[in-house]
């Protein structure tokens, strides 16, 4: 029988994908210990972004599951810690680099993303539901798709993807969470119930600007934007902050909605 190696372990490691940044936990940095015995038994020390990590008990059985499948392999033990803040500023600079001033990565020449803003003259049209039902329809083609809920006022793309989520903050960076396999934001995430927004257009600027540099996408074929209606300061703050995204325009045959 072939001796179980610490190399053999972290092998499998590697193919444990990271259910947030979508990345291997071992090019994250989030093993921490690999301890085997001589009777086969491993144990897996993995670190935690935060120690409110919502997604641990997937981690956990994620990493189970590939060491078990290893040849060689007993039982398998995992424990869970949580990153220091030089850990958490380590991987911070290793998805995002280290420049002081947040980037907003679909506004970069090179950027291959596709950015769509669906908008209306009129609100009830339907571009909320377009937004959700074509992020959904993408990604089951197998593109990556994420949707920014920029109506502010009237966000309802948490509600229409049915996941009410919150998402996990690593220092200044936001991890969206995911719903149909779409990674979504909405200030509906960061309010209580359903606590209405007033803002003004500096305001506005602001977090949409933080929604789009602040939040860590990872590499999506399509990023959608569902604006609200008309054509206020959001509308005019995505021209500004994105000036190659793309309009889809949503209307109704009603002759209000259509002008």
């Amino acid at each position: 029988m072939a001796v179980l190696t610490e190399s053999d372990v972290r092998t499998a490691l590697a193919k444990v994908i990271d259910p947030e940044i979508r990345k291997p936990i071992t090019d994250l940095g989030m093993v921490k210990s690999i301890d085997i015995s001589d009777d086969g038994a491993v144990g897996v020390g993995i670190y935690l972004t935060t120690s409110g990590c919502p997604m641990k008990t997937e981690i956990s059985d994620r990493v189970k599951n590939a060491v078990a499948d290893v040849e060689g392999v007993g039982t398998v033990s995992v424990e869970l810690d949580v990153m220091n803040d030089e850990q958490r500023t380590e991987l911070r600079k290793s998805l995002r680099g280290d420049s002081a001033e947040p980037i907003i990565p679909f506004a970069q020449p090179g950027s291959l993303t596709r950015v769509y803003a669906v908008a209306s003259g009129k609100g009830g049209v339907g571009k909320s539901s377009v937004t959700v039902n074509l992020a959904a329809s993408l990604t089951a083609r197998g593109l990556s798709v994420g949707v920014l809920d920029a109506d502010i006022y009237g966000h309802s793309v948490p509600r229409m993807l049915g996941n009410d989520a919150k998402p996990t903050q690593v220092e200044k960076m936001i991890m969206p969470p995911q719903a149909h396999g779409v990674k979504f934001i909405s200030i509906a995430q960061f309010t209580q119930g359903n606590t209405p927004v007033v803002w003004r257009g500096p305001m506005l600027h602001r977090a949409l600007q933080q929604f789009l540099a602040d939040v860590f996408w990872g590499d999506l074929d399509v990023l959608l934007l569902d604006l609200p209606p008309g054509t206020g300061d959001v509308a005019i703050s995505v021209a500004q902050l994105i000036p190659s995204a793309e309009i889809l325009v949503v209307t109704t045959p009603q002759q209000a909605a259509a002008e």
